[in-house]
């Protein structure tokens, strides 16, 4: 059984991944002054998730070593915050969880789907 949302269906309605650059880079300037962090990383997260997934070499690649750092840094956002088992409170699996600590990733992706549905 898969846990996770399928990187096609989490990301189907995401915006170009050259359009999501250059938001996250816009993001970065509020999120240094405390604005809108956990949107930031959730964009982040997602965006380098999905460069990892057009890596040539999935085993050593850089792009996989970010994707799963922004990931960890967005779960632990999550878990600070206390945010149930998604920022909207309808997703099965919280920060803290096995499966979200063995896929962070994963759980990135449940969130992104999540969060873009709701704008």
């Amino acid at each position: 059984m898969r846990h996770w949302p399928t990187p096609e269906a989490a990301y189907a309605t995401a915006p170009s991944i050259i359009s999501e650059i250059g938001r996250t880079f816009r993001g970065a300037r509020d999120c240094l002054h405390g604005v809108q962090v956990r949107e930031f990383w959730l964009r982040k997260a997602a965006l380098l998730d999905r460069i990892a997934l057009t890596d040539d070499d999935p085993v050593s690649g850089d792009a996989i070593t970010c994707a799963v750092g922004a990931a960890r840094r967005l779960m632990e956002i999550d878990h600070a915050a206390g945010l149930g088992p998604s920022g909207y409170a309808d997703g099965p699996y919280t920060p803290d969880h096995p499966d979200s600590v063995r896929e962070p990733r994963g759980y990135a992706r449940q969130e992104y789907a999540l969060w873009i549905r709701h704008h």
